[in-house]
């Protein structure tokens, strides 16, 4: 007579196949089921972006669905969240608003489906014209970082080192004495990354900063996380943090440590004017006089010229274009426009209730469409607690001492207000480049001129 484990070990090897079978099935109903619903997800996210007409403004990845075989591999790689998902089993820019240009996704993919480029075929983009070397059209002129439509402080930094690495490679001996082969303006990443370069090269050079070093970084608001990825600098190599969320004050407090330990010459609160070119030299006028150089390299970013509503008014003390300390604003009534990451920041930080400030978010579009997920989630979990009040398809159309006029789909709104703050993101200087002989193009969807940089490469 058999025993019980005998009889169910036979019962178990009669029925296994069937058994497997049967598990395997649920597996896979379970992940026909998961992806269905990412599917509908993403086809949801899509619909929300072409409702509010929302765009890449800068660098973004376009998808080649010839070769995209849907593996997803781009989608996992985004760090600002839900940029791209797979609609139909392809990579589709769902949120393009959302997009800062990381190029993760391109350097991810294994088919090479994904390209970066700039504007989109209906919707074009002004920046500079410059050559894979970062070069302008005005020979011996540089554009790195911000200013030449990218983002990122790995990419300023990156394109710092190749803007100098160029031009100093091809140094001419004409003209004449100079003060120094080259001359850095900005002293941001890209400005440090290039001056560093330079003391590579053993080369003569000199970087000004019209505020302070650490140039756009420096003026972003207390604790703002300003880089989640992994940067190189020259001479320094890789730079490591306890955590991968660096935030301003710690990233600023490691500059200035290299800075002193490699002697750089860095001139803070000098103003760059313009340039006159004198048989291949160039004359660059200053607030703190003329430098002669053999080469100029334009890393100022554009903290300097930020969007405005061009409103009456907008020129009272009230009224402000950046946030740098949260804690200097307390029991006010405070307006922010923008519907980006900068304002999300802001009205989140000025709507701790140790502040015991009333926010309003004021926003042209019908939502956050230009924020990262994280952050357009904890301003919905505040305007829950009624502590941030947003204001969807609204306009600001009278600014007064004590109160704003906005327009707020077919209602005028008037609201209590102390301090209005207008983050609706930056312009290039194009007049200002244009007058120094620089062209400006538009690009319309079309790639860059050169490859954003490998994660470890410089």
């Amino acid at each position: 007579m058999s025993s019980p484990i005998e009889i169910v070990s036979a019962v178990f090897s009669q029925y296994f196949d069937w058994i497997m079978f049967a598990a395997m099935g649920l597996v896979a109903l379970w992940s026909v089921s998961r992806r269905n619903g990412k599917q509908r997800h993403a086809r949801q996210l899509l619909r929300k972006a072409i409702h509010e007409d929302a765009t890449a403004i800068s660098l973004h990845p376009e998808v080649d669905p010839r070769r995209c075989t849907g593996c997803g591999t781009c989608t996992a790689a985004c760090p600002e969240g839900e940029v791209l998902q797979l609609v139909k089993h392809r990579s589709v820019l769902v949120a393009p608003a959302k997009c800062v240009g990381h190029g993760e996704c391109e350097r991810a993919c294994p088919m090479g489906a994904i390209t970066l480029v700039f504007g989109t075929k209906t919707r074009g983009i002004d920046i500079p014209r410059i050559t894979s070397d970062f070069e302008t059209n005005v020979p011996g002129v540089y554009i790195a970082g911000e200013l030449g439509g990218m983002g990122l402080i790995r990419n300023a930094v990156k394109q710092g080192h190749l803007a100098a690495k160029h031009a100093l490679e091809n140094l001419r001996t004409i003209g004449g004495h100079t003060d120094t082969d080259i001359l850095i303006v900005g002293a941001g990443p890209a400005g440090m990354s290039a001056s560093l370069t330079a003391v590579a090269a053993k080369k003569r050079y000199l970087c000004i900063e019209q505020n302070s070093f650490g140039g756009t970084v420096a003026n972003f608001p207390r604790q703002k996380i300003v880089m989640t990825s992994p940067v190189v600098l020259p001479i320094v190599g890789p730079l490591k943090f306890k955590s991968n969320k660096v935030p301003k004050e710690e990233l600023l407090e490691k500059w200035e440590r290299i800075r002193k330990a490699t002697t750089l010459k860095i001139q803070e609160a000098i103003t760059f004017r313009g340039f006159e070119v004198h048989n291949g030299i160039f004359v660059v006028a200053t607030s703190a006089g003329l430098i002669r150089t053999r080469k100029v390299i334009l890393a100022m970013g554009v903290r300097g010229t930020p969007r405005k509503l061009g409103l009456p008014n907008e020129d009272l003390p009230k009224v402000t274009y950046h946030l740098v300390d949260p804690q200097q604003y307390r029991n006010r009534s405070i307006a922010i426009v923008g519907s980006g990451n900068s304002a999300a920041e802001a009205a989140i930080a000025l709507a701790n209730p140790r502040y015991e400030n009333k926010v309003t978010l004021l926003v042209r579009g019908q939502g956050l469409s230009r924020c990262n997920d994280e952050n357009e989630r904890n301003v919905s979990a505040l305007i829950a607690e009624d502590r941030i009040q947003m204001l969807t398809a609204s306009e600001v159309k009278e600014i007064d001492r004590d109160f704003l006029v906005v327009q707020q789909k077919e209602q005028t709104v008037q609201l209590p207000n102390d301090y209005l703050l207008i983050l609706a993101g930056t312009e290039l200087p194009h007049k200002f480049l244009m007058g120094l002989g620089i062209e400006i193009e538009k690009k319309f969807g079309e790639p860059l001129a050169t490859k954003l940089p490998d994660r470890k490469a410089l």
